[in-house]
């Protein structure tokens, strides 16, 4: 592959991912639980699609993936014994289990201190020492807001007050996550299918057009277009779905099924989430030192 080719793959990967990693962000999904789970699909593609015979070779997964053996193998093991539930703690996370647990920071009978933001004293208990023991380098101010919203810790006249031992950040329901994982799936497997279907001629492509205005909508007609799309969008969804009713009797008994199905969706860009970190960097007056 190119490095031109490579180039515009990564580009295409930063647009994917914006918007996944602000929701990831907002729930509390680290970096190191998002680039954990990446080293994870990276060896199941690996296996499932480059590496298809045979015993489970760690050095030929490694090279495949651009992972160290190390990785490789311990991306194995622990796929074998871990359970996905489990997970790095946040910092927040990190912060209340030091309030809750570190003796410098409890009163009589291990009741989390009431903390003020500093202390009047240099190595007296604040929150600005919690967060540096507990949480490296991140600021107290924005830590202590985070765990203020997520009603963790209260406020009580000019000190914190712990409440909760656990940080828990606006929860999504189950199904609504499950959808965004099988809507993502599709989305990008027909159109990651559709681009080999390019390479290779001959090879047929599955459905995949648009439909966008040329020079873009003001929000009144971006909420008009919403209206009429939600209406004749199910009209045209419902037409679909009598077309898979009427037809169920010729799928024959015993022949392997695959799930198949239209997507629509209306979308709606942002154009500040599309440019580069560079660029909000510069716009932030950051320079190279």
């Amino acid at each position: 592959m190119g490095q031109e080719v490579k180039d515009h793959l990564r580009h295409a990967l930063s647009l994917m991912l914006k918007p996944l990693v602000r929701l990831l962000i907002a729930q509390g999904v680290t970096h190191a639980e998002f680039s954990e789970t990446a080293k994870e699909v990276y060896v199941e593609i690996a296996l499932r699609h480059f590496e298809t015979e045979g015993k489970v070779n760690k050095s030929r997964v490694a090279i495949l993936t651009g992972l160290t053996r190390k990785e490789a193998k311990n991306v194995v093991d622990r796929a074998l014994t871990t359970d996905y539930k489990d997970k790095t703690h946040s910092r927040p996370a990190r912060v209340l289990t030091g309030w809750y647990s570190d003796p410098a920071y409890q009163g009589p009978y291990g009741i989390p201190l009431e903390l003020p933001y500093e202390g009047a004293e240099e190595g007296a208990p604040s929150f600005v020492a919690l967060v540096k023991n507990y949480s490296g380098d991140m600021a107290p101010r924005q830590m202590l807001n985070q765990l203020l919203e997520s009603g963790a810790v209260l406020q009580v006249d000019d000190r914190y007050k712990a409440v909760s031992r656990i940080f828990i950040h606006k929860k999504l329901s189950a199904p609504i996550v499950d959808r965004l994982g099988s809507v993502g799936y599709r989305f990008f497997s027909t159109a990651a299918k559709n681009i080999d279907a390019d390479r290779e001629s001959g090879k047929k492509t599955l459905f995949d057009r648009m439909v966008f205005a040329d020079d873009g909508c003001t929000d009144e007609v971006i909420r008009m277009f919403s209206e009429y799309l939600s209406t004749r969008g199910q009209s045209f969804l419902e037409e679909l779905d009598v077309w898979f009713s009427s037809r169920k009797d010729l799928n024959k008994p015993g022949v392997p099924r695959k799930e198949t199905g239209v997507y629509m969706l209306h979308y709606v860009e942002e154009k500040d989430d599309l440019g580069s970190l560079r660029e909000l960097l510069q716009e932030r007056g950051v320079g190279q030192d």
